[in-house]
């Protein structure tokens, strides 16, 4: 074995015995969107103002606990006045900003509107509260959103600009959870 294999074999073993244990979990939520949407910006007709109403998915990993970056995939569905059906996926950032999170987020969607079929770019930033669960992997999330959708082609070429809250699905089911314990006593 030669000198340098002979470094590089205790080096290896030296930073395997000294390095701190990486107990990173991922972290899932689960969330319903509802808001204000300016939709149809781009088209001769608009714009115009219609009810959000979505819901997003995602997962953030490389996170050990509160107060720290994470990086992650996102699904999201959603609807502009029950007009349209799009659904779209991308990454998200978690940025720590004190005792809330800014998320920023980008990536593709597919939607279906009266113009037809249209894929698109879209990017969001979230700002809220978004907890690290150390018991388990669901971790809540409530805040304010801004998202920017882009339509790429088609005959309509959207563009749709959307402001609103997300709530964390867990919140919606607690009067649920509450009377059907009292229910059951």
């Amino acid at each position: 074995m030669g000198r340098a294999t002979r470094f590089a074999a205790t080096a290896a073993g030296l930073v395997t015995l000294l390095a701190a244990r990486a107990d990173a979990t991922p972290q899932a939520s689960a969330g319903m969107t509802t808001g204000a949407a300016l939709t149809d910006m781009r088209a001769e007709n608009g714009p115009r103002l219609a009810y959000h109403l979505g819901g997003r998915f995602d997962v953030l990993l490389l996170r050990d606990r509160a107060g720290t970056m994470a990086l992650g995939p996102y699904l999201d569905v959603a609807t502009a006045a029950f007009d349209t059906f799009e659904t779209g996926g991308g990454l998200e950032w978690l940025v720590p900003t004190g005792d809330s999170a800014l998320i920023l987020s980008a990536g593709a969607f597919a939607r279906t509107s009266r113009f037809g079929w249209e894929p698109g770019a879209t990017g969001t930033i979230f700002w809220g509260s978004r907890s690290f669960n150390y018991h388990s992997t669901y971790s809540l999330g409530l805040g304010l959103f801004l998202q920017g959708r882009y339509g790429l082609a088609g005959d309509g070429r959207q563009a749709d600009a959307i402001a609103g809250v997300q709530i964390d699905l867990q919140y919606l089911a607690l009067p649920f959870l509450f009377a059907y314990e009292a229910i059951a006593r």
